[in-house]
């Protein structure tokens, strides 16, 4: 970074040199005036890193010009070149804020290159105090309006060398607020005098001595709150402590965890069974009822793919559609069935959510499910029974026409009365009664397939079915 200086000599001649040498080097901007009064004009217009002005000057020395700068609150680095036996001029700059000294030697080039070095060793010094002073306001501010509490403490040893206690060194205004304490009132003190005992001596002594920082969060019954609190090393024997107010938190967490508690209870012991998922299609979590179903422990199944309860003729089919689950799809009512320990198949529908993270991304779902499987075999056995019936009423019809024939050989060998008549009336009365076993089997068989019926489907037969026997002497009343 380029030095700007400002010469300052009556003579021109020097003020060439000068100028010349400097910016020779490549590491000066160089200005010049002839005078203190004409250098005074320069610095309203322009801001330099140093001024090099010579002692002896017309009007205003070198002096008198340093002695107006720090009158005006002006602290630009100064260097006075005097001659030889100037000695107490320059020890009254030195009083007035004088920032470097040299003597005019005999050798130009030993003296700009001497001045030249003392100019860099000046303004390096004043950046360094800038950079400092500007660290340190810059920490100062940070740490007043800090968010967090800040005490710094230095450790306080007995005569053996042991830490008992801690001493405040500073607190900021946030420190203040949160422990209702007066930075004025507490600083020097040590900590024991303001609370009666000595807290986390071991950690703080600790960090002093390893120089590592060590976090922990703490219910400090005054305020009353949670704290996360940060202990780092400060200075060679202090340690700085930063309050964080974690309350609202801590409280959300606790609240979290009734919740999650609560909803794991209820997912324990629901009376439906239950099975989550994560996007992969593996198994985090079932419930008591679906360990029961299944006659899987929550053991057996946690970390496995939801593969290992399909059905495996279905397997490969039913495992891409729940993989589409983990896309957002929902189930609803879906017929998906599990395949349980011993080998048979329970049929059950499903309905499922899906669970978030707080970026919205998927990460697991959650099914319930309704075991189905008795209400299918109902199914089935409705559609048998059913099927039954409809053969039973098949085959009563035929049996209804098969009797008129016999009864009506029974009506013409009564009506001719011959020799043989007798015999063949004989012969079709058993053929009727054979009927008559076949159609009361049917009967009993379509009463068992109607209790069944209203057993399971609540349908009422109460109404009075007509028997075989009263459709028989309804038709020989007609034949008659």
């Amino acid at each position: 970074m380029m030095i700007s200086v400002l010469c300052v000599d009556d003579e021109p001649d020097m003020l060439f040199l000068s100028k010349a040498f400097l910016e020779k080097t490549g590491e000066f901007t160089v200005d010049t005036a002839t005078s203190a009064e004409e250098a005074l004009m320069h610095l309203q217009e322009t801001d330099y890193d140093i001024i090099v002005s010579d002692y002896i000057m017309p009007t205003l020395s070198g002096l008198d010009f340093l002695r107006i700068l720090r009158k005006q609150g002006n602290m630009i680095p100064f260097i006075l070149v005097s001659c030889i036996g100037q000695e107490m001029a320059v020890i009254e700059a030195i009083n007035e804020g004088l920032s470097g000294y040299l003597e005019k030697e005999e050798d130009p080039s030993y003296n700009f290159a001497l001045l030249s070095h003392r100019i860099q060793q000046v303004v390096s010094l004043k950046r360094s105090e800038e950079g400092w002073k500007k660290s340190e306001e810059r920490f100062r501010f940070l740490f007043t309006h800090m968010a967090e509490g800040v005490a710094l403490f230095t450790l306080v040893k007995d005569k053996y060398g042991n830490p008992v206690d801690f001493r405040f060194e500073d607190v900021n205004l946030r420190y203040e607020e949160i422990f209702h304490r007066n930075a004025d009132i507490i600083r020097g003190k040590c900590i024991s005098e303001i609370i009666g005992h000595v807290p986390c001596l071991d950690e703080c002594s600790s960090v002093v001595k390893t120089k590592k920082p060590i976090f922990f969060e703490r219910f400090l019954p005054n305020p009353s709150k949670y704290f996360s609190v940060s202990v780092s090393p400060w200075l060679e024997n202090g340690f700085a402590m930063i309050f964080s107010d974690v309350s609202r938190r801590v409280e959300a967490e606790e609240q979290l965890k009734e919740t999650s508690e609560y909803l794991q209870n209820l997912i324990t012991h629901a009376g439906t069974p239950i099975i989550i998922w994560d996007k992969e299609g593996n198994i985090i979590q079932v419930n008591r009822v679906f360990e029961e179903l299944s006659g899987y422990s929550m053991d057996e199944l946690s970390g496995k793919t939801i593969r290992c309860i399909l059905p495996e003729q279905e397997n490969a089919k039913l495992f891409s559609f729940i993989h589409l689950t983990g896309l957002g799809m929902h189930l609803e009512s879906t017929e998906i069935p599990v395949r349980i320990k011993t080998g048979e198949t329970r049929f059950l529908k499903w309905n499922s959510a899906n669970i978030k993270d707080r970026s919205g991304l998927h990460r697991a779902t959650i099914a319930l499910g309704v075991d189905i499987t008795r209400q299918k075999e109902l199914e089935e056995e409705n559609a048998t029974a059913v099927s039954q019936l409809k053969r039973n009423l098949a085959e009563l019809a035929i049996l209804n026409d098969g009797i008129r024939n016999p009864l009506a050989v029974i009506l013409a060998c009564a009506e001719f009365q011959n020799d043989t008549s007798f015999d063949r009336i004989i012969k079709q009365v058993w053929e009727i009664d054979k009927m008559i076993d076949q159609l009361d089997g049917r009967w009993i068989e379509s009463e068992k397939i109607l209790k069944f019926l209203e057993k399971h489907y609540r349908i009422d037969y109460s109404r009075k079915t007509p028997t075989c026997n009263d459709q028989v002497n309804t038709d020989i009343s007609v034949g008659a």
